[in-house]
């Protein structure tokens, strides 16, 4: 169970500050229910209400890497890419990578799509709206929580990921 102000990862919608947990009833609902509410960090103007006892959404909330396991996630990366030249197969690959809240999986396909963009696949000509959307994407979730652990700007989070691959004896 998380506590008022704890930080957290919602799913795909990023690192929120628990605000409160409330007894709520919406909508012609006689009971309430009690709610964790999520406020995102870079969307105070949104709120989520989580019900507490719905286990599939629950799920979806997770609590912040540490700034260790942010270098551990960095330097368990597969050196192998595989690049899925099939736009259908890859939107679907995306959509289920993104869908398994797997940081792991969701930074192993941020790093694919980083070499496409550089041209460090021989295969990838140029990359679709669809992969420039990915990685707008990917870059807002690991990016603001990186950012956050590691008490930099959004910006530093790439130089900083490329400086513990090159030179992790570096690390603040």
């Amino acid at each position: 169970m998380y506590k008022i102000g704890d930080m957290v990862i919602y799913g795909t919608d990023g690192v929120c500050l628990v605000e409160d947990i409330i007894e709520k009833s919406f909508g012609d609902s006689v009971s309430t229910n009690k709610y964790y509410v999520l406020v995102p960090k870079g969307n105070k103007g949104s709120k989520f209400y989580v019900p507490v006892d719905n286990p599939v959404l629950t799920s979806r909330i997770m609590k912040l890497l540490s700034y260790s396991e942010v270098l551990d996630l960095i330097n368990s990366l597969d050196s192998s890419i595989e690049w899925i030249d099939n736009n259908k197969l890859r939107a679907r690959y995306y959509k289920d990578t993104m869908s398994s809240y797997s940081r792991e999986a969701i930074f192993q396909l941020a790093k694919q799509l980083h070499y496409a963009r550089v041209g460090k696949i021989e295969s990838v000509k140029k990359l679709y709206t669809m992969d420039e959307d990915m990685i707008r994407k990917i870059s807002q979730l690991l990016y603001e929580e990186f950012a956050y652990v590691a008490d930099i700007t959004t910006d530093q989070v790439l130089p900083f990921i490329a400086g513990e691959i090159i030179c992790p004896e570096k690390s603040i």
